[in-house]
Protein backbone atom coordinates (compact mmCIF):
# COMPACT_ATOMS: atom_id res chain seq x y z
CA UNK A 1 0.00 0.00 0.00
CA UNK A 2 1.66 3.43 -0.73
CA UNK A 3 1.53 6.45 1.09
CA UNK A 4 -1.24 8.07 -0.63
CA UNK A 5 -3.41 4.98 0.43
CA UNK A 6 -2.22 4.87 3.76
CA UNK A 7 -2.92 8.45 3.99
CA UNK A 8 -6.57 7.92 3.01
CA UNK A 9 -7.56 5.06 5.09
CA UNK A 10 -6.20 6.81 7.84
CA UNK A 11 -8.59 9.82 7.50
CA UNK A 12 -11.39 7.29 6.83
CA UNK A 13 -10.86 5.85 10.13
CA UNK A 14 -10.92 9.06 11.49
CA UNK A 15 -13.71 10.17 10.42
CA UNK A 16 -15.53 6.98 11.22
CA UNK A 17 -13.44 7.27 15.02
CA UNK A 18 -14.87 11.37 15.22
CA UNK A 19 -18.80 10.16 14.18
CA UNK A 20 -18.40 7.24 16.99
CA UNK A 21 -17.10 10.25 19.42
CA UNK A 22 -20.24 12.23 18.73
CA UNK A 23 -22.55 9.23 19.49
CA UNK A 24 -20.53 8.13 22.59
CA UNK A 25 -21.10 12.42 24.01
CA UNK A 26 -24.74 11.67 22.84
CA UNK A 27 -25.19 8.87 24.61
CA UNK A 28 -23.11 10.27 27.64
CA UNK A 29 -25.26 13.37 27.57
CA UNK A 30 -28.64 11.37 29.08
CA UNK A 31 -26.70 12.50 33.02
CA UNK A 32 -28.23 16.05 32.25
CA UNK A 33 -31.90 14.81 31.83
CA UNK A 34 -32.84 14.56 35.34
CA UNK A 35 -35.07 17.40 35.16
CA UNK A 36 -37.32 15.45 32.80
CA UNK A 37 -37.96 12.68 34.73
CA UNK A 38 -37.37 13.60 38.38
CA UNK A 39 -40.01 15.46 39.45
CA UNK A 40 -42.21 12.91 38.67
CA UNK A 41 -39.99 10.50 40.49
CA UNK A 42 -40.07 11.91 43.41
CA UNK A 43 -43.76 12.48 43.61
CA UNK A 44 -44.23 8.83 43.19
CA UNK A 45 -41.80 7.91 45.84
CA UNK A 46 -42.55 10.64 48.07
CA UNK A 47 -39.23 12.22 48.37
CA UNK A 48 -38.61 15.53 49.63
CA UNK A 49 -36.81 18.19 47.84
CA UNK A 50 -33.59 18.20 49.95
CA UNK A 51 -33.79 14.18 49.38
CA UNK A 52 -34.39 15.30 45.48
CA UNK A 53 -31.42 17.32 45.43
CA UNK A 54 -29.48 14.51 46.73
CA UNK A 55 -30.36 11.76 44.25
CA UNK A 56 -29.97 14.06 41.30
CA UNK A 57 -26.69 15.57 42.22
CA UNK A 58 -25.40 12.05 42.79
CA UNK A 59 -25.27 11.83 38.86
CA UNK A 60 -22.63 15.05 38.95
CA UNK A 61 -20.85 12.68 41.83
CA UNK A 62 -20.66 10.01 39.55
CA UNK A 63 -19.71 11.89 36.34
CA UNK A 64 -17.51 14.15 38.32
CA UNK A 65 -15.36 12.81 40.27
CA UNK A 66 -14.33 9.28 38.50
CA UNK A 67 -12.86 11.87 35.64
CA UNK A 68 -8.94 11.08 36.81
CA UNK A 69 -10.36 6.98 36.81
CA UNK A 70 -11.47 7.02 33.59
CA UNK A 71 -8.95 9.25 31.79
CA UNK A 72 -6.50 6.87 33.16
CA UNK A 73 -8.68 4.00 31.72
CA UNK A 74 -9.12 5.40 28.37
CA UNK A 75 -4.93 5.30 28.21
CA UNK A 76 -4.54 1.57 29.17
CA UNK A 77 -7.29 -0.42 28.27
CA UNK A 78 -8.19 1.63 25.25
CA UNK A 79 -11.73 3.41 24.07
CA UNK A 80 -13.72 0.43 23.09
CA UNK A 81 -13.53 -1.50 26.74
CA UNK A 82 -14.93 1.95 28.10
CA UNK A 83 -17.70 1.89 25.85
CA UNK A 84 -18.46 -1.24 26.78
CA UNK A 85 -18.33 -0.46 30.21
CA UNK A 86 -20.69 2.59 29.83
CA UNK A 87 -22.96 0.51 27.82
CA UNK A 88 -23.92 -2.20 30.71
CA UNK A 89 -23.79 1.00 33.12
CA UNK A 90 -26.38 2.94 31.59
CA UNK A 91 -28.96 -0.13 30.75
CA UNK A 92 -28.83 -1.00 33.93
CA UNK A 93 -29.01 2.60 35.97
CA UNK A 94 -31.88 3.35 34.13
CA UNK A 95 -33.39 -0.11 34.06
CA UNK A 96 -33.30 0.14 37.45
CA UNK A 97 -34.78 3.51 37.60
CA UNK A 98 -37.46 2.54 35.59
CA UNK A 99 -38.61 -0.66 37.77
CA UNK A 100 -38.20 1.38 40.89
CA UNK A 101 -40.49 3.89 39.83
CA UNK A 102 -43.32 1.62 38.30
CA UNK A 103 -43.02 -0.20 42.02
CA UNK A 104 -41.68 -3.86 41.03
CA UNK A 105 -38.67 -3.00 43.07
CA UNK A 106 -39.32 -2.12 46.37
CA UNK A 107 -36.73 0.84 47.54
CA UNK A 108 -35.47 0.66 50.90
CA UNK A 109 -34.28 3.63 50.77
CA UNK A 110 -33.99 6.92 48.72
CA UNK A 111 -30.05 6.22 48.95
CA UNK A 112 -30.36 3.60 46.93
CA UNK A 113 -32.20 5.90 44.40
CA UNK A 114 -28.75 8.01 44.49
CA UNK A 115 -26.63 4.48 43.99
CA UNK A 116 -28.58 3.94 40.67
CA UNK A 117 -27.49 8.30 39.95
CA UNK A 118 -24.00 7.37 40.62
CA UNK A 119 -24.26 4.61 37.93
CA UNK A 120 -25.69 6.93 35.45
CA UNK A 121 -22.62 9.91 36.14
CA UNK A 122 -20.40 6.76 35.99
CA UNK A 123 -21.59 5.48 32.80
CA UNK A 124 -21.77 9.03 31.10
CA UNK A 125 -18.18 9.61 32.06
CA UNK A 126 -17.21 6.63 30.20
CA UNK A 127 -18.57 7.44 27.29
CA UNK A 128 -17.37 10.93 27.37
CA UNK A 129 -13.44 9.66 28.17
CA UNK A 130 -13.72 7.26 25.37
CA UNK A 131 -15.14 9.82 22.87
CA UNK A 132 -12.36 12.62 24.43
CA UNK A 133 -9.28 10.74 24.55
CA UNK A 134 -9.93 9.36 21.14
CA UNK A 135 -10.09 12.27 19.56
CA UNK A 136 -7.79 14.18 21.25
CA UNK A 137 -4.93 11.73 20.17
CA UNK A 138 -6.11 11.79 16.53
CA UNK A 139 -6.15 15.64 16.26
CA UNK A 140 -3.72 17.95 16.64
CA UNK A 141 -3.59 21.24 14.42
CA UNK A 142 -7.28 21.87 15.29
CA UNK A 143 -7.85 19.48 18.45
CA UNK A 144 -9.55 22.18 19.90
CA UNK A 145 -12.52 22.01 17.30
CA UNK A 146 -12.40 18.56 16.97
CA UNK A 147 -13.01 18.50 21.40
CA UNK A 148 -15.52 21.17 21.15
CA UNK A 149 -17.54 19.49 18.23
CA UNK A 150 -17.07 16.02 19.95
CA UNK A 151 -18.28 17.38 24.01
CA UNK A 152 -20.77 20.23 22.21
CA UNK A 153 -23.17 16.73 21.25
CA UNK A 154 -22.60 16.24 25.13
CA UNK A 155 -23.90 19.09 25.52
CA UNK A 156 -27.28 18.69 22.56
CA UNK A 157 -28.43 15.65 23.85
CA UNK A 158 -30.98 17.04 26.33
CA UNK A 159 -31.91 18.95 23.69
CA UNK A 160 -32.68 15.91 21.12
CA UNK A 161 -33.97 13.56 24.28
CA UNK A 162 -36.20 16.12 26.06
CA UNK A 163 -38.13 16.94 22.54
CA UNK A 164 -38.28 12.98 22.01
CA UNK A 165 -40.08 12.59 25.59
CA UNK A 166 -42.40 15.63 24.47
CA UNK A 167 -43.70 13.80 21.48
CA UNK A 168 -43.63 10.19 22.49
CA UNK A 169 -43.95 9.85 26.10
CA UNK A 170 -45.41 13.46 26.92
CA UNK A 171 -49.14 12.34 26.83
CA UNK A 172 -52.52 13.02 29.06
CA UNK A 173 -50.88 10.95 31.68
CA UNK A 174 -46.83 11.63 31.07
CA UNK A 175 -45.10 7.65 30.57
CA UNK A 176 -42.28 7.76 32.37
CA UNK A 177 -41.90 4.59 32.71
CA UNK A 178 -41.29 4.38 29.18
CA UNK A 179 -39.16 7.03 28.97
CA UNK A 180 -36.36 5.52 31.57
CA UNK A 181 -36.89 2.27 29.60
CA UNK A 182 -36.08 4.37 26.56
CA UNK A 183 -33.02 5.79 27.82
CA UNK A 184 -31.83 2.30 28.96
CA UNK A 185 -32.21 1.14 25.40
CA UNK A 186 -30.23 4.17 24.00
CA UNK A 187 -27.49 3.98 26.21
CA UNK A 188 -26.76 0.33 25.93
CA UNK A 189 -26.92 0.59 21.74
CA UNK A 190 -25.38 3.94 21.33
CA UNK A 191 -22.47 3.25 23.31
CA UNK A 192 -21.78 -0.42 21.44
CA UNK A 193 -22.17 1.36 18.34
CA UNK A 194 -19.37 3.46 19.47
CA UNK A 195 -17.16 1.34 20.76
CA UNK A 196 -17.17 -0.24 17.19
CA UNK A 197 -16.36 2.99 15.90
CA UNK A 198 -13.94 4.43 18.49
CA UNK A 199 -10.01 3.91 17.20
CA UNK A 200 -6.96 5.60 17.82
CA UNK A 201 -5.41 6.69 14.40
CA UNK A 202 -3.10 9.12 15.54
CA UNK A 203 -1.40 11.63 13.86
CA UNK A 204 0.83 9.84 11.19
CA UNK A 205 4.09 8.35 10.96
CA UNK A 206 6.77 10.86 11.81
CA UNK A 207 9.56 11.29 9.38
CA UNK A 208 12.43 11.99 11.97
CA UNK A 209 14.36 8.87 13.60
CA UNK A 210 14.16 10.75 17.05
CA UNK A 211 12.50 13.46 18.42
CA UNK A 212 12.61 15.82 21.25
CA UNK A 213 11.06 14.41 24.22
CA UNK A 214 7.70 15.11 25.33
CA UNK A 215 6.83 16.13 21.88
CA UNK A 216 4.71 14.04 18.30
CA UNK A 217 5.60 14.91 14.88
CA UNK A 218 3.81 13.66 11.67
CA UNK A 219 4.36 14.84 8.06
CA UNK A 220 4.96 17.75 6.92
CA UNK A 221 1.80 19.88 5.88
CA UNK A 222 1.58 19.78 2.26
CA UNK A 223 0.34 22.71 0.15
CA UNK A 224 -2.42 20.97 -1.31
CA UNK A 225 -4.07 19.34 1.74
CA UNK A 226 -7.16 20.28 3.02
CA UNK A 227 -7.96 22.50 6.24
CA UNK A 228 -11.08 21.32 7.20
CA UNK A 229 -11.40 19.63 10.79
CA UNK A 230 -11.14 15.98 9.47
CA UNK A 231 -8.27 16.70 7.25
CA UNK A 232 -4.80 15.51 8.00
CA UNK A 233 -2.24 18.40 8.06
CA UNK A 234 0.14 18.55 10.50
CA UNK A 235 0.72 21.31 13.22
CA UNK A 236 3.23 23.33 11.76
CA UNK A 237 4.40 25.08 14.56
CA UNK A 238 5.81 21.36 15.94
CA UNK A 239 7.12 20.43 12.30
CA UNK A 240 8.93 24.04 11.84
CA UNK A 241 10.29 23.73 15.31
CA UNK A 242 11.75 20.50 15.02
CA UNK A 243 13.35 20.92 11.54
CA UNK A 244 14.70 24.24 12.60
CA UNK A 245 16.63 21.99 15.93
CA UNK A 246 17.86 19.49 13.27
CA UNK A 247 18.86 21.63 10.53
CA UNK A 248 20.77 23.63 13.67
CA UNK A 249 22.23 20.56 14.75
CA UNK A 250 23.45 19.31 11.26
CA UNK A 251 25.17 23.00 10.52
CA UNK A 252 26.99 22.90 13.62
CA UNK A 253 28.18 19.42 12.82
CA UNK A 254 29.44 19.89 9.68
CA UNK A 255 31.33 22.89 10.92
CA UNK A 256 32.85 21.28 13.18
CA UNK A 257 33.96 17.61 11.66
CA UNK A 258 33.33 18.29 7.89
CA UNK A 259 30.40 15.46 7.79
CA UNK A 260 27.42 15.73 5.96
CA UNK A 261 25.39 13.28 8.27
CA UNK A 262 22.44 14.68 9.85
CA UNK A 263 22.42 14.53 13.24
CA UNK A 264 19.31 13.62 15.77
CA UNK A 265 17.34 17.02 16.52
CA UNK A 266 18.32 18.70 19.91
CA UNK A 267 15.42 19.63 22.26
CA UNK A 268 13.77 22.56 21.07
CA UNK A 269 13.46 25.67 23.46
CA UNK A 270 9.50 27.26 23.31
CA UNK A 271 11.28 30.17 24.10
CA UNK A 272 13.59 30.66 20.65
CA UNK A 273 10.90 28.83 18.50
CA UNK A 274 7.57 29.39 19.83
CA UNK A 275 6.57 25.69 19.73
CA UNK A 276 2.92 24.88 20.29
CA UNK A 277 2.89 23.53 23.51
CA UNK A 278 -0.91 23.66 23.63
CA UNK A 279 -0.81 20.90 21.19
CA UNK A 280 2.93 19.30 21.69
CA UNK A 281 3.11 18.43 25.78
CA UNK A 282 2.34 14.75 26.32
CA UNK A 283 1.47 15.48 30.55
CA UNK A 284 -0.22 12.85 32.51
CA UNK A 285 0.19 12.04 36.41
CA UNK A 286 1.69 13.89 38.68
CA UNK A 287 3.67 16.10 35.67
CA UNK A 288 -0.03 16.91 34.98
CA UNK A 289 -1.25 17.67 38.98
CA UNK A 290 1.77 20.14 39.07
CA UNK A 291 0.91 21.40 36.17
CA UNK A 292 0.34 25.53 36.59
CA UNK A 293 -2.25 25.53 33.39
CA UNK A 294 -3.98 22.53 34.98
CA UNK A 295 -4.09 23.64 38.38
CA UNK A 296 -6.10 27.13 36.18
CA UNK A 297 -8.28 24.86 34.92
CA UNK A 298 -9.22 22.84 37.96
CA UNK A 299 -9.80 25.62 40.15
CA UNK A 300 -11.63 27.67 37.39
CA UNK A 301 -14.43 24.27 37.21
CA UNK A 302 -14.45 23.96 41.08
CA UNK A 303 -15.21 27.37 41.30
CA UNK A 304 -17.70 28.04 38.34
CA UNK A 305 -18.93 25.43 36.29
CA UNK A 306 -21.17 24.31 38.95
CA UNK A 307 -23.42 26.88 39.03
CA UNK A 308 -24.78 25.85 35.63
CA UNK A 309 -25.12 21.88 36.92
CA UNK A 310 -27.04 22.89 39.84
CA UNK A 311 -29.52 25.03 37.74
CA UNK A 312 -29.99 22.19 35.16
CA UNK A 313 -30.63 19.66 37.97
CA UNK A 314 -33.54 21.96 38.97
CA UNK A 315 -35.29 22.95 36.16
CA UNK A 316 -38.21 20.06 36.64
CA UNK A 317 -38.19 21.45 40.57
CA UNK A 318 -38.80 25.27 39.60
CA UNK A 319 -41.03 24.98 36.53
CA UNK A 320 -43.21 23.11 38.37
CA UNK A 321 -43.39 25.55 41.47
CA UNK A 322 -44.30 28.22 39.06
CA UNK A 323 -47.00 26.43 37.09
CA UNK A 324 -48.87 24.72 39.47
CA UNK A 325 -48.62 27.84 41.75
CA UNK A 326 -50.05 30.12 38.98
CA UNK A 327 -52.60 28.00 36.90
CA UNK A 328 -55.92 27.24 38.21
CA UNK A 329 -56.53 24.28 36.53
CA UNK A 330 -52.85 22.15 36.27
CA UNK A 331 -51.72 19.60 33.93
CA UNK A 332 -49.26 16.92 34.26
CA UNK A 333 -49.20 16.75 30.51
CA UNK A 334 -48.61 20.64 30.08
CA UNK A 335 -46.29 20.63 33.13
CA UNK A 336 -44.51 17.97 31.42
CA UNK A 337 -44.11 19.52 28.04
CA UNK A 338 -42.93 23.18 29.81
CA UNK A 339 -40.17 21.53 31.54
CA UNK A 340 -38.83 19.30 28.32
CA UNK A 341 -38.77 22.92 26.66
CA UNK A 342 -37.03 24.55 29.23
CA UNK A 343 -34.29 21.68 28.89
CA UNK A 344 -34.46 21.97 25.71
CA UNK A 345 -33.77 25.82 25.39
CA UNK A 346 -30.65 25.19 28.34
CA UNK A 347 -29.27 22.52 26.08
CA UNK A 348 -29.25 24.22 22.90
CA UNK A 349 -27.44 26.94 24.53
CA UNK A 350 -24.49 24.52 26.05
CA UNK A 351 -24.02 22.93 22.60
CA UNK A 352 -23.60 26.68 21.04
CA UNK A 353 -21.15 27.22 23.91
CA UNK A 354 -19.35 23.88 23.99
CA UNK A 355 -19.00 24.44 19.89
CA UNK A 356 -18.03 28.10 19.50
CA UNK A 357 -15.25 27.80 22.14
CA UNK A 358 -13.32 25.25 20.71
CA UNK A 359 -13.14 26.98 17.22
CA UNK A 360 -12.51 30.60 19.23
CA UNK A 361 -9.90 29.01 21.07
CA UNK A 362 -8.31 27.71 17.94
CA UNK A 363 -8.61 30.86 16.18
CA UNK A 364 -6.78 32.92 19.30
CA UNK A 365 -4.00 30.51 19.39
CA UNK A 366 -3.56 30.56 15.43
CA UNK A 367 -3.81 34.68 15.34
CA UNK A 368 -2.33 35.61 18.61
CA UNK A 369 -0.81 33.31 19.83
CA UNK A 370 -2.60 32.84 22.97
CA UNK A 371 -2.87 29.81 25.18
CA UNK A 372 -6.06 28.22 24.93
CA UNK A 373 -6.07 28.17 29.21
CA UNK A 374 -5.95 31.97 29.02
CA UNK A 375 -9.70 31.64 27.14
CA UNK A 376 -10.83 30.47 30.67
CA UNK A 377 -10.32 34.57 32.11
CA UNK A 378 -12.83 35.55 29.83
CA UNK A 379 -15.15 32.71 30.05
CA UNK A 380 -14.87 32.85 33.79
CA UNK A 381 -15.69 36.72 33.79
CA UNK A 382 -18.78 36.41 31.60
CA UNK A 383 -20.02 33.19 34.23
CA UNK A 384 -19.33 35.70 37.00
Amino acid sequence: MDEGEQRSQRHVRRTVSMLGACLATTSAGTVYLFSTYGPALSHRLGLSSSQSNVVAISANYGLLLSGPLFGWAADTIGPRVLSLIAAVGSFTAFTALAYTYSGAWQMPSWLILSLYMVLVGLSAQSANMAAVTTTTKNFKQNRGSAVSLCIAFFGLSPFVLSHVNTVFFAGDEPDTFGYLRFLSFLGLVTSVAAAGCLTVVGFGPSRYASVPPGFVVDRPPSSSSSSGLLSDRDDESVYGAVKAASTTVREVGEGSTGSSTTAEPAPVNVASNGVDYDTARDLGGWAYVNDVEARLLMLVLFLCAGIGIFYNNNIGTMVNAMYYSSTPHPEARTAQRLINHHVAVVSLGSFVGRLTIGIVADMCKRIWRLPRSGILVVITACVL
